[in-house]
């Protein structure tokens, strides 16, 4: 702070410390009753010169503390300032004098400048002008004005940095990086005696002069390779907007507070940044990744996290299917910095299991230091599905049914399907079964009886994999046991030797179809014929479309219709043809017994081929 510029004295009032006030009531018509009466005798500009010699203006936003020449100032924000309604003042400054010179309209600058600081004060501090003030209907004026323009916001702050504030770095090696920015053109860096600024990572090629522009990144070496830490500034002048708060730098001794300022117009004002370069002793950690375990190699990604705490976190990355050590170096870590290394991508499968063994916390010495993982890569176990599947024409009558399952020397165990259970799929499955594991199934009951056949196939082998549930399928083909269907023929009457010849048609659904011819004139008697291997429930028909008729005899004939086949049994049907002589009443005994019995396949050579079989068979038979 250098003095004072354009002002005046003003008499008014201010609320007693702590009481609150509102300024968007608007301003009193007078000091208000209970204010403590406050004569200034200056309100206006205040001056401040930078290092270099610029000059800025600025107001007071403090009316209860005082400054004078020759305290320090440093800019600071709206937050540290702990104004109140300082929005309200930054449009004040915006709209008048001396930002907007000849505002308001008044005799002169001073008038102008005491009346602006009045309503600055008014928002800052809620203090009041007296109704007789000559300044008081000016600064009523700003008021109201700025009420209904509202407040204005944080202007930005001076812009020179550096960044970040704090880096560290090994004795034998440079700290940083520090980025250097500003809307300057040019930038002054400086170092204290000892250092050197470089401008590569290296520190190798040493920064020439003392100017950077904005944005240059800049590395400190400790030229004697000490731990002591070390002041980086960055000096420019930049362009500062009105509005920002200048706060008491405390350079003064024996002065704790000073007067809050606020620069009242744009100005050119030398600004510094400092940050801090700090060296340690350094030593080296050593990351290492090993595989272990019969699944090594089969792993997914693996990630690794060394956390070093404030000197940083490293990530690792290790592709899937790496099988071979894996080793990272961390360098220039502070002696006595504690790291730790965790796995949260441990590279598990659905095929393999990843477990890794995580050493302890490793406390960093000068020097090498190692931190060694080891995962150990095991196959997962698999699942056996075992499905047995009945299906058949018969499927439902088969006894039980019993399947012997063998897993090397971890499983051995039998799967029942009871007795009668109807068509379908019938199932178990066996879990955490290693993998590589050969399974057999074998099927020591198959549920045949003496009604039902039972096809069963062979007994299924099959090998785990690791992660995944392998099938073992076996299906049952459940038919019945086949029968045979006897046909007999019955010759009788007074007529029989004179009939012409007659036809069988014996038909057994889709699995026989037999056309049976039994000559003309055959004497009386039975005669049989067998047809084997014919499905248990198949029913068979035996029609006769000529039944030997003629001009000389006349035939009664009884014909069974159907039958149905029995498994294991052999079912009759009996085509009884009585023939009577035209023009008798009664049938005479003939020379032939009832009894009599041929085979109708052998008839011919029976009865010196009277009695012959003619025509075509069709025989099917379904294998499921």
């Amino acid at each position: 702070m250098t003095g004072t510029g354009p002002g005046q004295g003003v008499a008014g009032g201010l609320p007693p410390v702590g009481a609150p006030f509102d300024p968007t009531t608007g301003y009193p018509l007078d000091v208000p009753a209970g204010y403590e009466p406050t004569n200034e005798s200056f309100a206006g500009i205040i001056t401040t010169v930078d290092a270099v010699g610029n000059t800025q203006q600025m107001y007071c936003i403090d009316i209860r503390t005082s400054t004078y020449t020759g305290l320090g100032y440093e800019s600071g924000s709206w937050d540290e300032s702990n104004v109140p309604n300082i929005g309200y003042v930054n449009r004040v400054l915006n709209s008048y004098y001396p930002d907007q010179p000849g505002l308001p309209d008044a005799p002169s600058d001073s008038v102008r400048a005491a009346a602006v600081q009045a309503a600055v004060w008014f928002f800052s501090d809620g203090y009041v002008l007296e109704d007789t003030d000559a300044v008081r209907p000016y600064t009523e004026a700003i008021v109201a004005a700025v009420l209904a323009a509202g407040p204005l916001t944080e202007p930005p702050a001076p812009n020179v940095s550096i960044d970040p504030p704090t880096a560290s770095g090994p004795t034998d090696g440079v700290t940083g990086p520090f980025t250097i920015t500003s809307d300057a053109g040019t930038i002054n860096v400086a170092a204290p005696e000892g250092y050197t600024l470089y401008t590569d990572p290296a520190g190798t090629v040493p920064l020439v002069g003392t100017t950077v522009t904005s944005g240059t990144q800049l590395w400190v070496r400790n030229d004697n390779q000490t731990t002591d830490s070390v002041i980086l500034t960055a000096t420019a002048v930049v362009p500062v907007q009105t509005g920002n708060v200048y706060l008491y730098a405390g350079n003064n001794p024996g002065v704790t507070a000073a007067q809050k300022l606020i620069l009242a117009a744009d100005a050119q004002i030398e600004s510094n940044a400092q940050a801090t370069a700090e060296f340690f002793v350094a030593g080296d950690l050593t990351v290492s990744k090993a595989f272990a375990g019969e699944g090594a190699g089969l792993q997914g990604d693996i990630s690794l996290v060394v956390d070093c705490g404030a000197s940083g976190v490293f990530t690792f990355e290790i592709p899937a299917g790496t099988t071979e050590t894996v080793t990272e170096t961390v360098t220039g870590l502070p002696v006595g910095t504690v790291c730790s290394v965790t796995e949260p991508v441990t590279g598990s499968t659905t095929e393999v299991t990843v477990t890794p063994v995580l050493p302890e916390p490793v406390t960093i010495t000068d020097g090498e230091n190692v931190l060694a993982v080891t995962n150990t890569v095991q196959y997962r176990p698999g699942a056996l599905s075992v499905t047995k599947t009945i299906d058949g024409n018969a499927a439902g009558l088969q006894s039980e049914i019993v399947l012997d399952v063998v897993c090397g020397t971890v499983l051995d165990t039998t799967v029942v399907i009871p007795a009668g259970s109807p068509a379908g799929p019938y199932g178990e499955t066996f879990t955490d079964i290693p993998a590589g594991t050969e399974c057999t199934v074998t099927e020591t009951s198959t549920g045949a009886t003496s009604e039902v056949t039972v096809d069963a196939g062979d007994p299924v082998t099959v090998v785990i994999e690791p992660g995944t549930t392998v099938s073992a399928d076996l299906a049952n083909t459940v038919q019945y046991v086949n029968g045979s269907l006897q046909v007999t023929k019955i010759v009788a009457g007074y007529g029989a030797g004179k009939q012409s010849a007659s036809y069988l048609n014996v038909v057994c659904g889709n699995e026989l179809e037999q056309v049976v011819r039994i000559p003309a004139e055959t004497l009386p008697g039975e005669y049989v014929q067998v047809f084997d291997g014919i499905p248990a429930g198949t029913e068979c028909t035996v029609t006769e479309p000529t039944n030997g008729e003629n001009g000389s005899v006349t035939v009664e004939t009884i014909l069974p219709y159907s039958v149905v086949i029995v498994s294991g049994e052999t079912v009759d049907a009996t085509v009884t043809n009585t023939y009577a002589v035209l023009g008798k009443d009664t049938l005479a005994k003939t020379g032939a017994t009832a009894s009599a019995q041929v085979s109708l396949a052998g008839a011919g050579a029976v009865l010196m081929g009277i009695l012959l079989v003619a025509g075509a068979a069709r025989r099917r038979k379904e294998m499921d």
